[in-house]
């Protein structure tokens, strides 16, 4: 089996602040740090043959910081554009509740969360490409096409019996698990610094193992 071990990033600034973070950057705070470190002293028992992250700086840090623990001899890591976070055009650095908020109430619904359930985690995308005054977020299938993208490299990096460690961020993780497991639409946002397993052996059929642990 080729196993990748997809990490979300630790907290950081904007995530403190409730802003929306996508392809704008902020470093760790002391508390993502910290998550990062604990995630690795989680793995540290695997072995692994693969590093990558996104190569957005939160999430090459974290990705540091598990090797500290989990792989300090391990693989050099590269850094993958197709496993940046959604892009979110020009909501990004704004407050989220009120983005959403935005997005939300001229389709007569209160929240992300009422959209999510009602339309699905790839529509809400559109939605939000829709209401930027400058249009340039990213729809739901541009999203779930750098994922698919990233999946069949990322299952190429591997032989059998082998294992990857790759940090990306949460929406593109919730997004990615949401397409790996449409029985499951309702998938919550994993939380910051943990581990989803995926098995990536069947490039064309890969199949979530564990999420959000």
């Amino acid at each position: 089996m080729k196993t990748i071990y997809l990490v979300r990033h630790g907290q950081t600034l904007l995530n403190h602040f409730n802003k929306m973070q996508g392809w704008i950057d902020s470093p760790l705070t002391q508390k993502g740090q910290q998550q990062a470190l604990a995630t690795g002293q989680r793995l540290a028992d695997v072995t692994f043959d693969y590093a990558a992250s996104s190569d957005l700086g939160r999430a090459m840090q974290t990705l540091e910081l598990i090797r500290q623990e989990a792989m300090p001899m391990g693989p050099a890591s590269e850094q993958l554009s197709d496993l940046r976070e959604a892009y979110f055009g020009s909501f990004e650095g704004l407050n989220s509740t009120h983005t959403w908020n935005m997005i939300s109430r001229p389709l007569g619904y209160q929240r992300q969360a009422d959209l999510v359930a009602e339309f699905g985690i790839l529509k809400i995308r559109d939605f939000m490409k829709d209401t930027d005054p400058f249009h340039e977020a990213e729809a739901g299938q541009e999203v779930a096409d750098r994922i698919h993208a990233a999946l069949s490299y990322l299952a190429t990096q591997l032989e059998d019996g082998q294992n990857g460690l790759v940090v990306s961020h949460g929406t593109y993780i919730r997004t990615l698990a949401t397409l790996l497991t449409p029985d499951q639409p309702l998938l919550k946002q994993p939380e910051n610094g943990s581990i989803t397993t995926i098995d990536v052996t069947d490039v064309k059929k890969p199949r979530i193992i564990k999420y959000n642990q």
